[in-house]
């Protein structure tokens, strides 16, 4: 049974700040979670370096759940390039997404067994707008 890694790629700080929070919410080491931002002015290209970099150096021959922050912004066209069997790719990640993956990983859930469809799904339903909520109630 093999495990995962995880890496977050978002514009700006975001990964960060969702490290910092994962960190304290979850009691985690930083090694657990590889964050890269992209940073302003930083070209497609030169992001996507530091991507390759990044796999390269810390993720090679591994599983990889690619945490990314929105669909068809530069950090996800870019990871699609990296995107196969044993890196999966999620766009549009809440927090909620991405501390289900956290708390999969250290919980030592092998690769087979990770349900990444509920952990979607489970983000998509954390969503509340609670002025409806308190109003139908």
């Amino acid at each position: 049974m093999e495990e995962f890694d995880v890496l977050l790629l978002t514009h700006g700080e975001l990964a960060k700040g969702y490290w910092h929070t994962l960190k304290m919410i979850l009691n985690m080491d930083e090694s657990k979670l590889d964050v890269l931002c992209l940073k302003e002015g930083e070209s497609p290209e030169e992001f996507e370096g530091r991507i390759e970099e990044n796999l390269e150096k810390y993720h090679q021959n591994k599983k990889i759940v690619i945490l990314l922050d929105i669909p068809g912004g530069t950090p996800a066209n870019v990871a699609l390039r990296f995107m196969s069997d044993s890196r999966k790719l999620i766009a549009g990640t809440n927090l909620v997404i991405a501390m289900e993956v956290m708390m999969e990983k250290l919980n030592h859930t092998p690769w087979e067994n990770l349900d990444l469809d509920q952990i979607i799904e489970d983000g998509k339903n954390s969503i509340v707008y609670y002025n409806r909520l308190v109003k139908e109630e």
